[in-house]
């Protein structure tokens, strides 16, 4: 017996040390993650037991108790509480009392996407447009399209079929509907019948007439084609002749996929009559055919983006419908009812940032992923005085897979039949005015207040803007002959030489230099690229903040708006312009790591990006030149020590970003793509086409007009230190006033000679061309001088 004891003791230690090393890989992998989102270290060994064996088991504590609704119908659910769910349910205590920091539960994700691939996905992911559906309420109208018309009554057909036949015929619609009584609405004996009667027709309309009857009998391709084919919601279908011939024998039934989903997830089963299509567990189709099949010539194929099922029919005929009471829908009406349903969405999701390859597979990108909580989740509602936290959490396992869950922690104690509440507001999120903006985003309430805000700021904006001062620049260069030595941090061996073969001594060090290309640092006594209004131009936030305070509201100025101090503003500004299109940027990447500006017209999408880390939203013009294209005019500017400015090159620069379309308009929701550089030529001649001759040139000389005002404002308040030069990009959007065409700046930024000035074509390369104009000798085939 002691043996065996001691063989207990042996393996139950075994077993702890097993756990023990487990979960110091958890805490190893996970610990940045979790003291994030500020989960108590007691909590962290009972979270690792639960997700690596997944254990959801919130459902043994909890119930969904119905909610009140106290405002007449709205989408505002209200408990006895003063919680609000998005929901009709709520979660409650089932029993007993829950302590504060007791225990941590997982709750699933019912969908998981990414702001440009959610709608492909409520399209393709079998089950999630009817899941989504069910969540907003909205659901798409299910009256069937008949895909030929009914002719069991002829006075119900006369009305569609008469125009056919007066048309085709070339009779009045009269003597069509005569026609159609007399071979009982048969369209095609109704043509040849009028065709007999017109013995007086000569040859060509005899062969006009023997065309049209040949498309609608079936033997004209192109035309039978369209007749021939109908979308549902899951499923599109197209019957044909295998032979090219006069017979239908065949039809294909097209099933959009996701690209993840491989063979293996796919189970295909056919019958003669019958079909059962199951893709990842979640059946796609099963039904009735309209008639029989031959099911040993079933087949099924993948094609990309499509599942193609090929069906050979028993007897050849048209087929009304592929399967027993399909309803048949128009695909652009389903594409605006996608775009309506994830609109809605918006109010659900929730989102968190992961970094990967960019497209060009060398760049690191910041993404966001957008989820949805499943039912349990979404009824837990909201308070300003939560008694849970819910934050995500990213679970990575052995194998390097990762799971997304919802971690849910008690931090207040809670008693039978209470409901469970998470503050919906991001955490940092405390002005009260901003919170009751930012609810405004996930509960529908009075516009008001939010209009009243942004009437106050656009009334301060205008203030600013009248009393706004401008400080003038040096016209005459000032001769500065100290810049001799250049230390160029970070420089190229061909940078390196182009200063050397200019008569200029490159240092190895900025101490040694006379001139100091360095944006990050500022050396006492020296003359270097960091002006004080790099620090204005830091970043987008800052660039906002400064604008509003000092240049205030301008024609040629893009609004903006700091997402973490003016929400109300914002939504504002987006309600009294529901035709306004926003550029969403953030400035939380870290060092080497992009962030996607994000393009849209949803406000409420803008808003939901704060939770993200997204803090300023501009506004842009909508595309003025063409509306698959998103086009940007570049002026890249230098401002020395003694206010001159300098605009390099004599050409504007011209960048594109293509937009993704839906039908005609820009898609709402979308990450903007990497510019194009465009030759200025091209720009011009489309200017010039919309706008007529002359309007580029002018558009050229306002936007040096802008940038010599931005640096005037600046310059007024004390942003100079006469030692110091700056370099910078100015980037304007384009848009219409009235019948013209204008510039529109919308950021402002340092840029460095390594990468901001690239130009091959000039003939001063860029640091030697900088240290002559800072000499006050700048060469007019590099620079062109802006004075006040």
């Amino acid at each position: 017996m002691a043996t065996e004891g001691g063989e207990s003791v042996a393996a139950s230690a075994e077993v702890e040390a097993g756990f023990t090393h487990e979960y110091n890989r958890f805490e190893a992998a996970h610990k940045q993650q979790l003291e994030a989102l500020d989960l108590p270290k007691q909590l962290w060994q009972p979270l690792f037991t639960k997700v690596s064996t997944s254990t959801l088991d919130i459902g043994k504590y909890v119930v969904l108790c119905e909610t009140e609704d106290n405002d007449g119908g709205s989408s505002i659910r209200s408990t006895n509480t003063g919680s609000k769910s998005l929901v009709e349910h709520q979660l409650c205590l089932k029993e007993g009392k829950l302590e504060a920091l007791s225990d941590v539960f997982l709750v699933d994700h019912a969908w998981t996407t990414r702001f440009d691939k959610a709608e492909d996905e409520l399209n393709e992911v079998p089950g999630l447009l009817d899941r989504m559906e069910s969540l907003t309420g909205i659901y798409e109208p299910t009256e069937e399209i008949p895909a030929m018309p009914d002719t069991t009554s002829l006075d119900a057909t006369m009305s569609i079929n008469a125009p056919v036949v007066a048309s085709q015929a070339g009779v009045s619609e009269e003597k069509a509907r005569d026609l159609l009584r007399r071979t009982r609405g048969d369209i095609v004996d109704a043509i040849v019948l009028a065709n007999d009667e017109s013995a007086g027709m000569d040859s060509a309309q005899k062969e006009m007439q023997n065309k049209i009857l040949e498309q609608l009998s079936g033997k004209d391709g192109a035309s039978d084609q369209q007749a021939l084919e109908w979308t549902t919601r899951k499923y599109s279908c197209a019957q044909y002749s295998l032979d090219d011939g006069d017979q239908l024998d065949a039809i294909d039934i097209r099933v959009p996929i996701p690209p993840y989903v491989k063979r293996g997830d796919i189970e295909c089963k056919f019958s003669q009559k019958h079909i059962l299509l199951s893709i990842s567990d979640n059946v796609v189709i099963d039904g009735d055919f309209y008639a029989d099949v031959s099911s040993e010539e079933a087949t099924w194929t993948l094609d990309k983006d499509l599942l193609v099922i090929t069906l050979i029919k028993k007897r050849p005929e048209h087929w009304p419908v592929a399967i027993v009471g399909e309803h048949h829908i128009s695909p652009k009406a389903h594409k605006k009812h996608i775009l309506h349903v994830y609109g809605e969405l918006w109010r659900y999701f929730q989102g968190y940032d992961y970094v990967a390859r960019g497209l060009d597979r060398n760049s690191l990108v910041k993404y966001t992923n957008w989820y949805i909580q499943d039912e349990v989740g979404l009824a837990i509602g909201h308070s300003d005085s939560p008694n849970v936290r819910s934050l995500p959490f990213i679970y990575l396992d052995n194998q390097g897979s990762t799971t997304p869950f919802n971690i849910v922690w008690p931090i207040e104690s809670i008693t039978q039949g209470q409901p469970l509440t998470r503050d919906y507001c991001p955490r940092w999120l405390t002005n009260p005015e901003q919170r009751r903006g930012y609810l405004q985003t996930v509960f529908k309430g009075p516009t008001q207040p939010v209009l009243d805000a942004y009437k106050a700021l656009v009334e301060e904006w205008s203030k600013v803007a009248g009393s706004a001062e401008k400080a003038y620049l040096t016209a005459t260069p000032v001769s500065n002959t100290l810049a001799k030595n250049v230390y160029v941090f970070g420089a190229s061996d061909k940078t390196k030489k182009d200063i050397e073969e200019t008569g200029l001594c490159f240092t190895g060090s900025a101490d040694s230099a006379d001139v100091v290309f360095d944006n990050s640092v500022e050396i006492a006594g020296k003359t270097t690229s960091k002006h004080p209004l790099n620090s204005v131009f830091s970043s987008d936030e800052i660039i906002v903040k400064a604008f509003q305070a000092i240049v205030g509201a301008k024609q040629w100025l893009c609004p903006g708006f700091d997402m973490k101090s003016q929400i109300c503003e914002f939504i504002g500004a987006a309600l009294m312009d529901s035709n306004s299109w926003w550029l969403l940027s953030s400035d939380q990447a870290e060092r080497d790591i992009l962030s996607q500006t994000m393009l849209t017209n949803d406000w409420v999408a803008a808003v939901r990006h704060v939770d993200v880390g997204y803090t300023t939203a501009v506004k842009c013009a909508p595309p003025a030149i063409a509306s698959n294209h998103f086009y940007v005019v570049e002026k890249r500017a230098l401002l020395t020590p003694s206010n001159e400015l300098y605009i390099w090159g004599k050409d504007i620069q011209v960048y594109r970003h293509e937009i993704r379309m839906n039908e005609k308009d820009p898609d709402p929701y979308q990450a903007l793509a990497a510019a194009e550089k465009v030759p200025k030529d091209i720009l011009a001649q489309l200017v010039a086409k919309q706008f007529g001759k002359g309007a580029f040139d002018k558009l050229d000389r306002d936007a040096d007009d802008i940038v010599a005002d931005v640096v005037r404002l600046l310059l007024n308040e004390g942003n100079s230190d006469n030692r110091n030069f700056g370099l910078f990009s100015f980037a304007f959007t384009l848009g219409r006033h009235y019948d013209a065409i204008s510039p529109f700046l919308y950021r402002v930024k340092p840029v460095s000679v390594l990468t901001g000035f690239n130009d091959t074509e000039k003939t001063m390369p860029i640091v030697p061309a900088v240290v002559a104009a800072l000499s006050g000798r700048a060469d007019p085939d590099c620079w062109r001088q802006i004075k006040s």
